[in-house]
């Protein structure tokens, strides 16, 4: 018995016990399906090529002409002409291939299998050009896919020896193809394909004897799977699920040693694969498939490239599938500039910042971000900590500047404080930034959670602090000689647990999430009422959790910035009715400094002020809740205005 064949039984075997195994969430309600009738009967004739993987490509400036490409450990990567007339051949002991298309065309990555490293190519004038080599993996390789995230560097996933997917940024640069290795997670057992759909952002990876699950391709995303297909009776696969290739907006999956193939309809981006959903197609001639790739033929058709286990020989199919509109991922990714020293607590820790302007010297300003497992830091503009403060359990924060403290010109900083109920004052001297706690609030909440301050067109301030049960309760904060005091002036309430808000100054409006809910805005004014006014409903665009937000005003600009934790994108609204939705966007990798994007954001925080240099049109500040690049405990992402301003017109409408 081969190894192979070893794997199916002992797979075949355990097949029940892996499904019980599984989280309820991986697998589709339904069970006790029927496999799934071939709709259509394919002709596949025998390729005159020697290679184990083989892809119908078009020449760079004439699409009707087409070219093949192969790879095989022991032919090389060979070019070809339409009618298989040698055109170049490189002696590489080269395994798989993969291509996307970058500003200098297409960019083709396969296995150098001497040496266990990737090697990139193109193809110019009927040539293999451009050859560079990666450093050598550490870890035997199964198979490789390719990943192009908007507005990211390109990315390879390796799926090793070991089950495990290993994600990779990769840049070819002269005869060197330079990668960092940013994110690895576990795998089922028997994982060998894999391949990534751009628009949907996701990873299809097989299982052999299960079926075929979908991951998140985001490196910043939750690792989490979703069946597209179960083997019989879990799902319509007959036997079993196999190679994987993409073409024309459909996911084909090949069935491992048979000859039977199954194609889906990809969706849209930002939605979730639809499991099971769709057809067959069976191949006259008895092969099992050990390979699959795919290419488009003159005539619009998509050409079906499969490696036959038995003869090592490539055939070749064609099908014509419907049309179907898809379009390219709205969602940006824009470079975080600068990121905080991690905060010292592990887990779920960091969570709200807030901005401080020096006024005389805008390269001085601040950040302050709190630990709600400990306290409160301050962080320079380059994301250094400068103090730490002790505060306990404090979770939100926001600053107010101009204000005195007992009779002296000072800054403040208010903190939610969770370990007493109770809103925590922090004294910030207006010359140097230097942060000190002076006195706390009590409340009359039982779980203080969210928190922000509100300065009105009186020189007034005001603090907003919520309760994990809805409540709301508004203080005024008031300069006496002995310090601060609180006052409560209003109460309102949401009907379910808030947290993120942020007050508009100059137009008098408080903004409050509801987190599974939606948006809200009502007056910021003691005497302003209790009546709330919907912004936007928790949806496809603004996926629940609503998280931190803040208003970003210059000029005539006005936008409400708000996470969107569910899906890891930051929102845009226009801060004055009608509220219009502007755009989204997300916080991605800057991969010339080393620093990770951004994701499941807690808080936030906005400046238009000009900090210098590096931020002449203000900054946003988000809580980053994976860091990695390399892993490490939470911190504090910065985002430069500009480069945010330059997606609002006209880019960033959906």
């Amino acid at each position: 018995m081969t190894i192979r064949n070893l794997n199916r039984a002992l797979s075949t075997a355990t097949l029940s016990l892996l499904l019980a195994a599984c989280a309820s969430n991986d697998l589709p309600e339904t069970t006790g399906h029927l496999p799934r009738l071939p709709s259509a009967t394919l002709s596949a004739s025998m390729l005159p090529v020697s290679a184990e993987q083989a892809i119908l490509i078009s020449s760079e400036g004439d699409a009707t002409q087409k070219y093949w490409l192969s790879t095989g450990p022991d032919n090389g990567i060979q070019l070809q002409d339409s009618r298989f007339t040698l055109l170049d051949k490189k002696d590489i002991q080269a395994e798989f291939i993969d291509q996307r298309r970058d500003q200098q065309g297409t960019l083709f990555v396969s296995i150098d299998k001497e040496n266990n490293r990737p090697v990139s190519y193109r193809i110019k004038k009927q040539h293999i050009t451009d050859l560079a080599f990666g450093q050598a993996l550490t870890y035997p390789i199964e198979g490789i896919c390719l990943y192009q995230p908007v507005g990211s560097p390109l990315q390879l996933f390796v799926l090793d020896e070991q089950q495990m997917a290993h994600q990779l940024l990769i840049k070819s640069d002269g005869n060197v193809l330079t990668q960092q290795e940013i994110r690895r997670f576990p795998l089922p057992p028997n994982s060998e394909y894999c391949v990534v759909d751009d628009v949907s952002e996701q990873l299809f990876v097989s299982e052999e004897n299960v079926g075929v699950w979908a991951y998140s391709a985001r490196a910043e995303s939750e690792v989490s799977r979703q069946a597209v297909d179960l083997v019989q009776p879990w799902g319509q696969l007959h036997s079993n699920g196999g190679p994987l290739a993409i073409s024309q907006g459909q996911l084909f999956i090949a069935e491992l040693g048979g000859n039977i193939l199954h194609h889906y309809p990809l969706l849209q981006s930002g939605s979730e694969q639809a499991t099971g959903s769709g057809r067959a197609v069976i191949l006259e001639q008895a092969l099992a498939s050990d390979n699959l790739r795919t290419g488009i033929n003159s005539d619009g058709t998509t050409r079906l490239i499969i490696l036959d286990d038995d003869s090592g020989q490539l055939f070749s199919s064609s099908i014509h599938l419907p049309q179907q509109a898809r379009q390219q991922e709205s969602i940006r990714n824009i470079a975080a500039q600068a990121e905080t020293t991690p905060v010292r607590k592990t887990g779920d820790a960091a969570d709200d910042p807030a901005i401080w302007v020096n006024t005389h010297t805008a390269e001085n300003s601040r950040v302050l971000g709190t630990n709600k497992k400990f306290g409160l830091y301050v962080y320079d503009l380059n994301g250094q900590e400068l103090q730490e403060l002790q505060a306990g359990r404090v979770n939100n924060v926001d600053v107010r500047q101009g204000f005195t403290f007992k009779n002296q010109p000072a800054d403040i900083a208010a903190a939610s404080q969770r370990d007493r109920q109770a809103i925590a004052l922090f004294h910030i001297d207006p010359l140097s930034g230097h942060v000190s706690a002076t006195t706390e609030i009590t409340t009359t909440l039982d779980n203080v959670y969210g928190l922000c301050m509100y300065k009105n067109l009186k020189e007034q301030f005001f603090v907003f602090i919520n309760d994990e049960d809805g409540r709301f309760e508004q203080y005024e904060i008031t300069d006496s000689a002995t310090g601060w005091n609180g006052n409560k002036v209003r109460e309102f309430r949401v009907n379910s647990q808030p947290e993120g808000c942020a007050a508009d100054d100059i137009k008098q409006q408080l903004f409050l999430g509801e987190e599974d809910v939606a948006i809200w805005t009502i007056g910021a004014e003691a005497d302003a009422g209790t009546t709330l006014t919907q912004v936007a409903a928790a949806s496809d665009i603004l996926v629940a959790d609503i998280e931190g937000m803040d208003i970003y005003r210059s000029g005539k600009e006005a936008y409400l910035v708000v996470s969107s934790q569910g899906n890891d994108s930051y929102l845009l609204y226009q801060a004055e009715a009608p509220y219009e939705y502007i755009g989204r966007f997300r916080v991605g990798i800057n991969a010339e400094k080393g620093i990770d994007g951004a994701s499941e954001t807690d808080g936030l925080t906005v400046t238009s002020a000009n900090l210098g240099a590096e931020y002449p049109q203000g900054m946003l500040v988000v809580q980053d809740g994976r860091n990695f690049l390399p892993e490490e405990n939470q911190n504090f992402k910065y985002v430069n205005w500009q480069d945010i301003q330059t997606l609002i017109q006209p880019v960033l409408k959906p």
